[in-house]
Parts: structure tokens; sequence; C-alpha cells
């Protein structure tokens, strides 16, 4: 399987089970042939430059997962890497049934997404030490990739 991709938009212009095909496409359409002085002139009027891929259809899961953070489909990432576990102790947790602990990492997070990067401020707010907030945020940065792009200052 072949496409016809636009190199700046990433549009697929046309798909082909061979690159002749897709060839034969694309001078058909973008090709106009014109009489001047006696002799055929051939002009190539293109959206844009285009380039001949061929379409791997088959995508490692970690390829997949890189992709949707790429495209900011972090929902679905989650998704995909909790399957069917109970979100609270696989997010909040890290496997651990301790309620304190998650409700303590859920008050860090939501904190820390309100805009509040100090640690020292987030800490004297939860009422925990320093070190313990930026450990939750580590285990936090696991879960939220979004997270990564704020990153906590001392």
């Amino acid at each position: 399987m072949f496409r016809l991709i636009g190199n700046i938009s990433k549009k697929v212009y046309y798909e082909a089970e061979n690159a002749s095909d897709l060839n034969k496409w694309r001078l058909n359409n973008f090709t106009r042939g014109s009489q001047a002085d006696g002799h055929m002139v051939s002009q190539y009027d293109a959206p844009e430059a285009m380039v001949i891929v061929k379409a791997n259809s088959v995508k490692s899961q970690k390829e997949h997962l890189r992709d949707l953070l790429d495209e900011g489909k972090f929902e679905e990432y989650r998704r995909i890497t909790m399957e069917n576990s109970s979100r609270d102790i696989e997010i909040y947790g890290g496997g651990k049934d301790k309620p304190e602990l998650i409700k303590r990492r859920k008050m860090v997070e939501k904190l820390f997404r309100q805009g509040i990067t100090n640690t020292n401020e987030i800490a004297s707010r939860v009422h925990i030490a320093r070190s313990t907030v930026n450990f939750d945020l580590r285990v936090l940065r696991k879960t939220y990739p979004e997270l990564k792009q704020k990153r906590a200052r001392s």
C-alpha cells in the first residue's frame, strides 16, 4: 500500500496498492497539456509538494502510544496503558490500596494543576514534607504526561 501525502499539510491525497498506479493518478490529475508554438507543453499544477510513501499499516504499541502523546490524546493514552484497573489505585496509589495516600496525591495534583509550581507552597498547603511532594509529582508524571510540560521548582 502506497500513499501520496502533502509535504507540508500531511494530507493524504490518494492511496493505491502499488506506486505506479499512484503515479498515474498524480499525473492524470495535476498535469495539463497545452498547445504552444506547434508542440505540446505540459504543466504540473499540484496544490503543494507531495511525497509517495509506503504505508506501514502495522505499528508497534510503543509507536502508537508515542503518537497519542504527540497528538495530545492523553485520555486515550491512559485508557490503553491502565486497561481495566482501578483508576484511583493505579494513578494515585501506585498499586497500593491506601486511602490516605490516594487522597494526598489527589490534593497535590489539584494544586499543581491550578498553577502552583512551588513545591514549598504545595507542601505547606497539604501539610507534608517537600520531598514527599517531589516524590508524588514524580509518580503522577508517569500517568499524566501533560504534567511533564510544567516543571515544579523548589
